[in-house]
């Protein structure tokens, strides 16, 4: 098989890989006992929040919530009475005005309502036919409509002077005085027209200490062809943050569909929002099992693996600042310890017997067994604590990449940066290095004990060629192949490695942002690391893959 075909089927293996991985990753998280996507929710957030969250890892989506409301925010910053003027138009070209208001009271106007020698409750409106209700009234068409308005009013020292100010547009009307000791009072208040007004009702006592209460209602004749839902009244109710409001509006229309509903505002500042659009609100339902896998698969392709719970910025972003350090790392100490591994190797080989031979199999052994962690913290221990440069400093630094001027906080750039990365970077590639090079070196070793032992390493010496060139053109490539087999193989005790190596030394790489986000239960952010993680381990393993079948031409049989 030629080379060429042969990588083609390589890259095509690649590719199923990836997609098993991808398989194994959605099955691990759908079998996880309970409801899966807990995991992808942070404590404390509001529900729809939960739900943008399920729709966007394909785990939900939006259908139209039951029931025949139409919502939209309104900005509603400033204290006072907002007039709101809601459309609604269906698709037979129907149109119905409808009016209704909003009255944003701050907390401390709200707690001052009261006195502790006035006091003012149970304060209701009541139009005809119409349950009391506490802002909104609904009239039949005529010339006048009465709106009835109550309210419970207790003063010490009495007698109270008690009076009601409706506002008609942009005029109030005559006060009503009424005085009474105490108990309830009530207004018979004719409004000629329908639309929405304010009333300010005033009580004080004989001392002059009074209150204000101030309340909003529209009165609103039938339109032809809608119906008002009325167990879900329209209106306008005050959401988080305190300065938005919701427009709600329930209607339905007698002979078509509703095509649309708009809304303007004005606030109490005579600012005016116009052209509001109201729309049906959502809810967030369950995709099946076929769905979820296609949106949850076509999202990791497109490395879109949410935002992360502890910083709250899309996964991907993180990943892009930590996953240059992790190859810097990672990529370094493979090319490092599998090139001195290689070259001493075939030197110890090649000088079997020797002093030299044995004292490297005893320190390589000795290396070989030790823990990553341990002999990161002796590095740690002796480099960065024990051993002091001239001026007092520590001689290696104990944590980060670097990058900037511990002292002033400036920013290093070109060889400087080189440089202080390059310092930072010393013990944790030490650590990797060393402890991999002891490996190397004895599977080298042990390699090319076997080669030289083959009739063409006699014929080459035969041949009369240098020691040398006998070493290494002949001995060394064919003693390779079972260090290219192990380099494939190590790859993903290289990242476990790392990932420890990187905690140890708090290098900002993939491994410590993979134990972070665990520690933290951020689990969009370990999923995505996970994945991270083994696509670089497939890509490496289809490089040692492809060197081998360069390296013996038999693979590709």
């Amino acid at each position: 098989m030629r080379l060429r075909t042969y990588l083609i089927r390589r890259a095509i293996h690649t590719v199923i890989t990836l997609l098993v991985v991808l398989v194994l990753l959605f099955v691990i998280f759908r079998l996880m006992p309970g409801d899966p996507s807990r995991f992808f929710i942070a404590p404390g957030q509001p529900r729809q929040v939960q739900d943008e969250i399920c729709v966007s890892f394909g785990l939900c989506k939006w259908v139209s919530a039951p029931g025949h409301g139409y919502e939209s925010q309104i900005s509603a910053g400033d204290p006072g009475p907002y007039n709101i003027t809601a459309w609604v138009n269906d698709t037979a070209g129907n149109r119905g005005r409808y009016g209704f208001v909003y009255n944003n009271i701050p907390i401390a106007d709200s707690q001052n309502r009261n006195h502790p020698y006035v006091v003012v409750t149970d304060v209701t409106l009541q139009a005809p036919g119409v349950n009391p209700r506490p802002s909104l009234a609904y009239a039949e068409p005529g010339p006048t409509a009465t709106v009835v308005v109550r309210a419970h009013i207790k003063v010490v020292p009495g007698p109270a002077t008690v009076s009601l100010r409706v506002l008609y547009g942009t005029s109030w009307s005559t006060p009503v005085l009424v005085n009474e000791s105490g108990g309830y009072v009530h207004w018979d208040v004719g409004i000629p027209l329908a639309g929405t007004y304010w009333a300010v009702l005033h009580a004080q006592n004989v001392t002059g200490i009074g209150v204000d209460f101030a309340l909003g209602f529209a009165v609103n004749n039938p339109v032809s062809g809608f119906d008002l839902v009325e167990d879900k009244i329209y209106g306008v109710r005050p959401v988080f943050p305190p300065d938005r409001a919701i427009i709600s509006v329930n209607v339905t229309s007698r002979s078509a569909a509703i095509y649309n509903v708009t809304a303007n505002s004005r606030s109490p500042a005579g600012f005016t929002q116009s052209d509001i659009r109201l729309r049906h609100p959502l809810e967030a339902v369950r995709r099946n099992l076929g769905e979820q896998f296609v949106i949850y698969f076509l999202n990791m392709l497109q490395g879109n693996f949410g935002n992360s719970f502890y910083t709250k910025r899309p996964v991907m972003d993180e990943i892009a600042l930590r996953i240059g350090p992790t190859l810097l790392l990672f990529g370094s100490a493979v090319v490092i310890s599998y090139l001195l591994g290689i070259l001493l190797g075939a030197i110890l080989a090649w000088r079997r017997g020797t002093k030299m031979e044995l004292s490297a199999i005893v320190v390589s052994l000795f290396f070989y067994s030790m823990p990553v962690f341990w002999f990161g913290l002796v590095l740690l221990w002796f480099f960065a604590f024990t051993l002091k440069n001239p001026d007092g400093g520590a001689l290696f630094p104990l944590q980060g990449i670097g990058g900037f001027d511990p002292g002033s906080g400036v920013a290093f750039s070109g060889f400087g940066l080189v440089k202080d990365i390059l310092w930072h970077m010393t013990l944790p590639l030490s650590n990797l290095v060393i402890l991999g090079l002891a490996g190397h070196v004895l599977l080298m070793r042990n390699s090319m004990l076997e080669v030289m032992g083959e009739d063409y390493i006699l014929t080459a010496k035969a041949k009369g060629l240098s020691e040398r060139r006998v070493m290494y053109r002949h001995a060394a490539r064919n003693a390779l192949l079972p260090v290219v087999t192990a380099l494939a193989i190590s790859i993903g005790g290289v990242i476990s490695g790392g990932v420890l190596t990187e905690t140890i030394f708090s290098w900002p790489g993939m491994g410590y942002f993979l134990v972070s986000a665990t520690l933290q239960q951020d689990y969009p952010s370990v999923q995505a690391a996970f994945f991270i993680l083994a696509v670089i381990t497939i890509l490496a393993n289809t490089v040692a893959d492809v060197l081998y079948a360069w390296l013996d031409p038999r693979v590709r049989l």
